[in-house]
């Protein structure tokens, strides 16, 4: 399949013609059937549903897109149009369902069309996927629900009932009356429709139009359709207007020239419901197949077609249609190439009116509603419900939030809190800055930790980062003085990763500087890009809090950070100056001079303080690679060895090479290994690659702080038989470490120190 529509028309008869005939044929034969029963389900007679799987498709596929979308009649959209109009025989006694929706059409395509025109197409972006997958799960409970009653053969016009629980309760109290003819013609269309899917060998047979033709032909060669009533099968021919061979098919709409302004108004949150649902529906299926056709998408021009064939398809006696998953995805597999396979598609469909109408009016109404519950069945696509529910708990509201409203609410209220649910999780993600901490190595990396996890310091660095816009500035300034501790001086804001600065923000910025101020603490910014340095320029806080106080983003990493805790770190020493020089003058500091001997040995005299660390969550696998290539670019003897932290950063243990290497050959003893290549080698491992490190590592490591003794330390690694003594702060994270040679170091110091003893001339004496 290629991935560009051809450039000529002579080409595109070389290359894609035969492709693009046979797909637009196959998805013919499959959605003729179900053009018919979704016009059951929007409440209108089946020709309608050819109509629209006529004109619209054509409409959308000339004007979209996408390559491979096919429009017409959808399930969801169905069952929408029919529950906008269901009422319409009380609250507008003088207006027709067929009107109404064809109002209800043309309204929702300007809507459509609209959008697109002004280029808004990216909107849809910002509507989970989640929201198809819930509604589209509701509305095929409620759409087996309601034809259940047709495939029972029983009539429940005379109740009234609209509503799916009206329809529930009207249905259970005509059980007793049901034609078992109906039964048995809807219970085989949906043998026949699952036959293929049972059977491997019937697998490329269309189900929905095998199970139409042997339902069809069971009740017309057993007469069936002549039976007395509460006997007969229902059949097309019944429903007026019944399937007639022509195309003379152009209506203007009764509403459209005579409008009734009440009905217009009415309408117009259901237009707007319908004109979102499609939405979704054609992009989010245009998308998916893109996705494997690798074709760039324009959603604004998708928009375009899709209002363009619901504006025409209004004086074609169409009702609103839309993108539609089944036949999409089997006009991408049959091999269409270009967006003449929907067209195709849709003069096939044309044929098979104009020469197999009056033979499609013998079709039974129960097989249509038998075939319309096998589809709705589907719709509720598990392995789809699975992964959003497995993507989070925003999906899992969205999905939840949708499916329960499709059920209990009015569809296009549902469809309304859908999108909501979908904008709301949205701005809930967005409306928080994240913030953490940033604490100096002595190796010039960064620890990032989450707020107020730093130990005390008189520089604080704070990382700021997502979307700063109005919503997520709120109360961002107290969340920023909590990291504050009394030893601070010095408050260093990372601001390269944030989005969406604006008034609020700047004011926000301000608002965090007055309250430093007034705590004499300095305030130090970096990361700052142009959209902030002009900010901070328009709203004078580049004035306020200084030039030499601002550092700018920089291509390399942690540029500007490195810079900004220089600046902080130098204002700090300049006020400890101002402060030791106070104390003198005020005379609150006395300078005592004690004859004291050298301090003792300690741990942070005989640490390293250059370390790897490891997170605690990786993979014994990842461990081996990075052993690797520490060997491959470090010719030590004695290498580094391996620290792990948890996501608190405090020291979790300590993972050496023999640690990892006895856990890849643990269970290994009964193999012969001198018969190993290196490949069976690593294959006979790699059982154990997966293991998490915290499962390997020695995490029962003895730590101290820097001021420990070298006594202590000695009696440590002693009797605890550590190579190395890790030295933590007080919050558990790692400062540096003492070898054992580091160690032996700090003794031979020690009895370098000793004074010498003269008790030669004692041993001379025993002589």
């Amino acid at each position: 399949m290629t991935s560009e529509e051809p450039s000529n028309l002579a080409a595109y008869l070389r290359g894609s013609l035969r492709a693009d005939v046979v797909a637009g044929l196959t998805v013919a034969i499959l959605g003729v059937p179900q053009a018919m029963a979704y016009a059951l389900v929007a409440g209108l007679p089946p020709v309608y549903g050819l109509y629209t799987a006529i004109v619209s498709c054509a409409v959308a596929a000339l004007l979209g897109s996408s390559r491979h979308l096919v429009t017409g009649p959808t399930n969801g959209l169905s069952l929408v149009l029919f529950s906008l109009t269901v009422h319409l025989a009380d609250s507008h006694p003088g207006v027709t369902v067929f009107e109404a929706i064809l109002l209800l059409s043309l309204m929702s395509g300007v809507v459509q069309l609209t959008v697109g025109l002004l280029r808004f197409g990216g909107v849809v972006r910002y509507v989970a996927n989640s929201v198809v997958v819930g509604f589209t799960a509701g509305a095929g409970v409620l759409i087996a629900v309601n034809q259940v009653h047709n495939v029972l053969g029983v009539s429940i016009h005379e109740a009234g009932a609209t509503r799916t629980v009206e329809v529930v309760i009207a249905t259970a109290e005509r059980v007793g009356r049901t034609n078992f003819h109906a039964l048995a013609i809807g219970a085989l269309t949906a043998l026949m429709v699952l036959l293929p899917k049972m059977h491997p060998r019937l697998k490329r047979v269309p189900g929905a139009l095998l199970g139409i033709a042997v339902s069809g032909a069971v009740s017309y060669l057993l007469g069936w359709h002549l039976l007395e009533p509460g006997s007969k099968v229902e059949i097309i021919k019944d429903i007026e207007p019944g399937i007639r061979g022509s195309l003379d098919i152009f209506h203007v709409p009764e509403l459209l020239r005579r409008p009734d302004l009440a009905l217009t108004a009415e309408f117009v949150p259901g237009a707007l419901a319908v004109s979102i649902l499609s939405l979704i529906e054609a992009t989010s299926i245009s998308r998916m197949v893109a996705r494997s056709s690798r074709q760039r998408l324009d959603f604004s021009r998708e928009l375009v077609g899709q209002g363009a064939s619901k504006i025409v398809g209004a004086f074609f006696s169409c009702f609103a249609a839309s993108g539609s998953f089944l036949r999409t995805t089997v006009c991408y597999r049959s091999g269409g190439r270009t967006r003449m396979a929907a067209v195709f598609s849709a003069g096939w469909t044309a044929a098979t009116l104009l020469l197999f109408g009056p033979v499609a009016n013998y079709i039974p109404k129960p097989a249509l509603a038998g075939m319309i519950i096998v589809i709705a069945y589907s719709m509720v696509d598990r392995e789809r419900i699975r992964l959003s529910w497995q993507s989070g708990r925003n999906s899992q509201i969205v999905l939840v939030g949708t499916l329960v409203s499709t059920l209990v609410l009015p569809l296009q209220t549902a469809i309304y809190v859908g999108v909501g649910l979908s904008l709301f999780v949205i701005l809930r993600a967005t409306g928080r800055t994240d913030l953490t901490q940033l604490v100096s190595r002595p190796d010039g990396d960064f620890d990032e930790v989450p707020m107020r996890s730093a130990p005390p310091s008189p520089v604080v660095t704070i990382n700021m980062s997502g979307d700063i816009y109005f919503a997520a500035a709120e109360d961002l300034d107290t969340e920023l003085l909590s990291a504050l501790t009394p030893e601070t001086r010095v408050v260093v804001l990372r601001m390269k990763r944030l989005r969406a600065a604006g008034s609020t923000a700047m004011a926000m910025l301000e608002q965090f500087y007055a309250l430093l101020h007034e705590r004499r603490v300095y305030l130090v910014v970096c990361g700052i890009g142009k959209d902030l340095e002009k900010l901070l320029t328009k709203t004078g806080l580049r004035r306020r809090i200084g030039e030499e106080n601002i550092f700018y983003s920089d291509s390399r990493m942690f540029q500007s950070t490195w810079l900004a805790i220089a600046r902080a770190n130098a204002v700090h020493q300049r006020h400890e100056r101002i402060e030791r020089r106070r104390r003198r003058e005020a005379g609150r500091a006395t300078e005592v001079a004690l004859q004291r001997g050298p301090a003792p040995i300690a741990a942070q005299q005989l640490m390293t303080t250059a370390f790897p660390l490891f997170g605690n969550e990786h993979q014994t696998r990842e461990a081996v690679w990075l052993f690797s290539e520490q060997q491959k670019h470090r010719a030590s003897i004695n290498p580094a060895p391996l620290f792990l932290r948890d996501r608190d950063t405090a020291l979790f243990g300590e993972l050496s090479r023999w640690h990892v290497l006895r856990a890849l050959v643990e269970g290994s003893e009964a193999v012969d290994a001198d018969a190993l290549d290196d490949a069976q080698l690593a294959e006979l491992l790699r059982r154990h690659f997966l293991r998490p490190v915290s499962q390997v590592a020695r995490t029962d490591v003895v730590r101290h702080r820097a001021d420990t003794p070298l006594a202590t330390l000695l009696r440590t690694a002693a009797d605890n038989d550590q190579g190395v003594v890790p030295i933590c702060d007080e919050a558990g994270r790692l400062k540096g470490y003492c070898t054992s040679n580091s160690l032996l170091a700090g003794l031979g110091d020690a009895l370098t120190a000793l004074p010498e003893r003269d008790d030669v001339g004692e041993e001379r004496g025993d002589g």
